[in-house]
């Protein structure tokens, strides 16, 4: 086969999920039953390439590549790592084969597994041959040919989901689910050492089958391919949930900026997802909650919700999970309030949760009170919160199920959302599974989990955020630590304001450049990094001879800069991630900024929506801030555009940046550019 040159994305998967023909190299019944019974497809050709076998597993067996009747699409490889090499050599022969799934190399190879690798893989993509693995589990389709080595049950549905991980248990888990999420398919990417989760990703964004996309992730192998092919979702319109274990911290000892000590790898990596609409969760159960939240067609279309329980206690708890999952619930407009208890006359109070129990016979009072609900327009989400656990049995069983189908009769016609959302996260009964699915309800599992899925589709809205690859400006001059006057100057041309300040060379100087700014005024040593650490700060100075007395204590070299008060001490800063590049971030400023670490983080460069949706990121801001003051939104599409448009700035830090409903002002900043080489 030729040599070809390997793109940024390899997009020509097809052959993964789809294969018109398959084959497993080396097949036996010894190690290939349930790889084979999973990729036997009715008018799907499968042949077997065993040199000592004429059939195995069913499948008849051909003693190399070149004798098959057909040359099949995608070959798994079933020989162990002594063979593999020649396998994949004779795989490679025949042309025509677009995808090779190799399970092994794992540990079972030990120290030879390694090199073994490398040398396949580089075989494999001289030839323009996609290949999954090694050591994976392989690749789950329902309904397609599937090369995968574990089981998969019948509950292993069709669905919108798409999901990979690098982790061959969790992808095991994943397909044992049952009928809850309905998956796109499942990779089991492995190594991956030829195709990797950014080719799978943007095959994902350009699939008309798959609407939300799960990654379980453990490292990203290229990340500017990576960063592209979540472009390619986000302008798709679709979105990515994202877990991603193994963290760690990139070293900010050396750092000069309080950015750089706050934003590390990991946060570099939530800002690239934040910046490309994707959403990050840390714990498996709410990722599997976004899953099937994000899979329902559906969207909810407003942010207010009505809920029915069968209990005063799980309805206080629901709306206390609600208020944390930040989508607090509210109170029914007093005319609904007085038509449910005209109606219904034992109803001591109705709230939100309305717990329905005992208030009349079951199937009068639900489902009236689910299509008075859905008939007074106070709500875009309906929610039954009562609890599906398969260990439910009778009366308990069947209210559940009668009351969920209340709620899907009351929002029929109607743009509503509804769930159901159980306090347990014990499993629902397959049946309750298959209705939901059936009529495009997600069943939930555990309030808390539930409550923020929900409350993630809610806030997620389509973003297609500028492009990165912005040109360069003329370099700026100087190495190093910028002082802090000539650090102002670089950012008010950029956008940022500074307050009024003046260098000055003596006491004398100092005392002349107060009078002239106007008391108070804040006397700073010139051109050190961290000045409050050394003593180099005197704040709220009245007089000519308090500013003297400090500028003499300061060596007399100083910033003489004006007091401003009042707003709120925020912090804006930029670095440059390794591996994600200019990352701009805003949190909470002054001198604590690092032990408070309330800092969030997002790609350079932002536009206005990006930057609303950077602060919006960190509700501390909001609660702090109130309305979100234009003049802090332009400071921090300011910055990242200057550290876009500026490879030469290692890190950028304005700490505080004083925020008043008036203006957004610099009263300290430093920009640290690359030293020459």
């Amino acid at each position: 086969m030729a040599v070809v040159d390997r793109p940024l994305l390899n997009t020509d998967l097809d052959a993964v999920f789809d294969p018109r023909s398959v084959a497993i190299y080396g097949i036996s019944e010894r190690t290939s039953m349930r790889i084979a019974e999973n990729m036997t497809k009715p008018g799907v050709p499968f042949y077997g390439i065993n040199p000592t076998k004429t059939e195995a597993c069913g499948v008849t067996c051909y003693p190399a590549m070149a004798d098959c009747p057909g040359v099949p699409e995608m070959v798994v490889i079933g020989v162990g790592h002594g063979r593999i090499e020649a396998a994949i050599d004779d795989v490679l022969s025949v042309d025509g084969v677009k995808v090779i799934v190799t399970p092994g190399l794992g540990n079972e190879a030990g120290r030879d597994g390694p090199p073994i690798s490398e040398r396949i893989s580089a075989r494999v993509r001289d030839a323009g041959v996609a290949m999954v693995g090694p050591n994976c589990m392989g690749i789950a389709t329902p309904g397609a040919p599937s090369p995968w080595i574990g089981s998969l049950h019948p509950t292993f549905v069709a669905g919108p989901v798409a999901t990979l991980a690098h982790s061959g248990s969790i992808g095991e888990i994943l397909v044992s689910l049952g009928p809850r999420v309905g998956f796109r398919t499942m990779v089991s990417s492995g190594n991956e050492t030829v195709v990797d989760a950014a080719d799978f990703v943007a095959w994902f964004a350009d699939d008309p089958e798959t609407r939300v996309i799960g990654l379980f992730l453990e490292a990203v192998r290229r990340p500017e391919a990576f960063e592209e092919a979540l472009r390619r979702v986000s302008e798709a319109g679709k979105v990515a949930i994202v877990m991603k274990v193994g963290t760690s911290e990139m070293g900010a000892t050396a750092a000069l900026a309080h950015t750089g000590a706050l934003v590390g790898s990991d946060r570099s990596f939530s800002a690239m997802l934040r910046h490309y609409n994707a959403i990050r969760v840390d714990d498996f159960g709410d990722w599997i909650e976004h899953l099937e939240v994000f899979g329902r067609e559906r969207p909810p279309r407003g942010r207010r919700i009505g809920v029915v329980t069968n209990s005063g206690g799980e309805g206080e708890y629901f709306a206390d999970k609600a208020e944390q999952a930040g989508i607090p619930l509210s109170l029914f407009s007093e005319g609904l309030r007085a038509a449910i208890m005209d109606e219904f006359p034992n109803f001591l109070h109705v709230g939100n949760p309305v717990d329905c129990w005992a208030i009349d016979d079951d199937r009068v009072v639900f489902p009236r009170v689910f299509q008075m609900l859905a008939e007074s327009g106070e709500f875009d989400v309906l929610i039954s919160a009562i609890d599906h656990s398969y260990w439910l049995k009778g009366t308990e069983r069947n209210l559940a199920t009668a009351i969920a189908d209340d709620l899907r009769k009351a929002v029929e016609g109607t743009d509503i959302f509804p769930a159901v959302v159980g306090v347990t996260t014990a499993d629902p009964p397959v049946e309750d599974l298959q209705w939901a699915r059936e009529h495009d309800i997600p069943i939930l599992k555990g309030s808390l989990p539930g409550l923020r899925a929900i409350a993630a589709r809610l806030n997620h809205t389509p973003y297609t955020p500028p492009r990165r690859d912005v040109p360069a400006d003329t370099p700026l001059a100087g190495a190093g630590a910028l002082p802090e006057i000539d650090s102002a100057a670089v950012l008010a041309d950029h956008g940022v304001p500074y307050v009024r300040a003046e260098r000055c060379a003596s006491p004398e100087d100092a005392a002349a450049a107060a009078e002239r700014i106007g008391y108070p005024v804040v006397c700073k040593i010139d051109n050190v990094a961290h000045k409050a650490r050394v003593g180099g700060v005197a704040l709220h100075l009245a007089d000519a001879a308090s500013v003297r007395a400090a500028a003499e204590r300061m060596g007399g070299s100083v910033v003489v800069a004006e007091q401003a008060s009042g707003g709120v001490e925020l912090l804006i800063g930029a670095v440059r991630d390794p591996e994600h590049g200019a990352t701009v971030a805003v949190g909470i400023g002054g001198g604590l900024a690092e032990q408070l670490d309330l800092v969030t983080a997002a790609l350079a460069p932002l536009d206005d929506a990006g930057a609303r949706r950077l602060v919006d990121s960190l509700p501390a801001l909001g609660r702090l801030l109130g309305d979100v003051p234009q003049g802090l939104i332009d400071a921090i599409v300011a910055a990242s555009q200057m550290v876009a448009e500026h490879p030469e700035i290692v890190e950028l830090d304005v700490n505080p940046l004083l925020v008043t409903a008036e203006r957004a002002v610099a009263l300290d900043c430093l920009i640290v550019l690359k030293e020459p080489a």
